[in-house]
């Protein structure tokens, strides 16, 4: 099954330069303009943000408050798959899905709420359901190597903070779990060792806690997002070495 859930807004597409810090890029627009563009993802992206790499980018509606006129969108990967890169538009896409019980891997949820503090974290979504409450934290993934999809692809404190909090919130009785937004095809997920040792521990011992893991396939064509009922499963390696 293949499933509308999104669409964002493409106004241009142009060719990568340079990323001279993580918050902005400068790309080559069809007729040859040079702009520059804000990047809303923290990660490195390397194997996507290349010289001469083709990428979609939005221009801002509003410009009174920040920088750039410009917003990065996504890039080709080398087999043309195209592949978000802004993470400001999780928050949308995660709601979709757990709000249509069709897709949800929770099923049909009595409520949804977002952005919900616990202590001094915020986790993305905190659901009820039959009684139960569910805490969700949402994580998008966009590197993949040979259909193998990894997170995160520069170390996270704030990630192992996540996984923290909710093995702690399973403790004391409540459901928590891990929504993973795979944007580029893949049959399976592991955390990545060799970039974030750290938050690859924390997630394995999560799960032996309890929390739940949810990898959702995804597709951006033409601005608009899919989701897919693609089965990712979840690799356990230790060290890049299989358990």
């Amino acid at each position: 099954m293949e499933k509308e859930i999104y669409e964002i807004e493409i106004n241009e597409t142009g060719k990568f330069l340079e990323r001279p810090n993580r918050f902005i890029c400068e790309a080559e627009l069809s007729d040859g303009k040079i702009v520059t563009a804000h990047v809303h993802d923290s990660g490195r992206i390397k194997e996507l943000l290349y010289k001469g790499n083709s990428v979609s980018l939005r221009k801002a509606k509003d410009t009174s408050k920040r920088k750039t006129e410009w917003d990065l969108i996504s890039a080709k990967a080398e087999d043309g798959e195209d592949i978000l890169l802004n993470s400001s538009f999780h928050r949308y896409i995660s709601e979709n899905i757990l709000r249509d019980g069709e897709i949800s891997p929770l099923g049909n949820a009595d409520n949804v709420k977002a952005e919900v503090k616990y202590g001094h974290s915020r986790l993305d979504y905190l659901l009820e359901k039959d009684g139960e409450k569910i805490w969700i934290e949402v994580k998008g993934v966009s590197l993949s190597e040979n259909k193998h999809a990894v997170f995160p692809d520069a170390p996270s404190t704030r990630a192992c903070k996540h996984l923290e909090t909710l093995m702690e919130l399973k403790e004391k009785g409540d459901r928590a779990g891990v929504l993973l937004l795979i944007f580029r095809d893949s049959n399976d997920f592991s955390p990545n060792f060799k970039t974030d040792p750290d938050f690859s521990e924390l997630f394995y011992k999560a799960i032996e806690k309890g929390v739940e893991i949810y990898p959702v396939q995804l597709k951006l064509k033409n601005g608009k997002i899919y989701y897919t009922d693609k089965k990712i499963n979840i690799t356990f390696l230790c060290s890049n070495k299989e358990k």
